[in-house]
């Protein structure tokens, strides 16, 4: 089973941050430090990054997070989230790329990711070239981190930690996404998927591979 965890807004100059802490990680994590150790999404001048972490009872190394992330169908992404609505992925000359489309509160969001790093524990995803539908009409580019981590927690359990967030072109559209409560339903939608994604995680690699039965 998997075990979603509390979350609380740090706000940083110039980047709004949100972390989830689990009960064991809130005597590790500090406010003043990276949300995700061994980051590799840079922060931008004006965007918002949100983190959670969630409990895998698994040992981290019969998890291949990369294996779980290439191989994830258009039906595992649209089980994560009801607002998940489609996704295809491919491999071009080696490098692995996934467009999906999913619904954030009153907004739709045209993604197209590229897989920036990868190992077994860890996989960095950006899209730099997102279409934001405000409120389903208006189309607004923006671009959009995603990573992923795990961390050992035990011999028999790991800790799956998730960032997503946006990059706004100025700050005007920051605002505006602020103000339209985007960032609440951000943290909804991350709280969701992340702790679906180490459900999932969790019964696949439980049965020695990365399975769709």
């Amino acid at each position: 089973m998997s075990e979603k965890l509390n979350d609380k807004i740090v706000v940083f100059t110039g980047v709004t941050r949100g972390i989830g802490l689990s009960g064991a990680g809130k005597t590790k994590a500090k406010e003043t430090e990276k949300i995700l150790v061994g980051q590799k999404t840079v922060d931008t001048k004006y965007c918002a990054r949100f983190v959670q972490s969630f409990q895998i009872n698994l040992p981290i190394e019969k998890i291949d997070l990369h294996k779980w992330v290439t191989e994830m169908t258009d039906a595992d992404y649209r089980s994560y989230s009801k607002d998940h609505k489609m996704m295809s992925s491919f491999f071009k000359d080696g490098v692995f790329y996934m467009k999906n489309l999913e619904n954030i509160g009153s907004d739709s969001l045209i993604q197209s990711y590229e897989l920036k790093y990868h190992s077994p524990h860890h996989v960095q995803f950006y899209s730099s070239d997102t279409t934001a539908y405000v409120m389903r009409w208006f189309p607004a580019k923006v671009s959009v981190p995603w990573e992923m981590r795990l961390t050992k927690t035990s011999d028999n359990t790991c800790e799956l930690t998730c960032l997503i967030g946006v990059d706004f072109p100025d700050v005007l559209l920051k605002i505006s996404w602020f103000g339209s409560l985007g960032d609440l339903f951000l943290k909804r939608h991350l709280s969701e998927e992340g702790e679906n994604f180490a459900k999932d995680i969790e019964r696949k690699f439980a049965k020695g591979g990365n399975n769709h039965d």
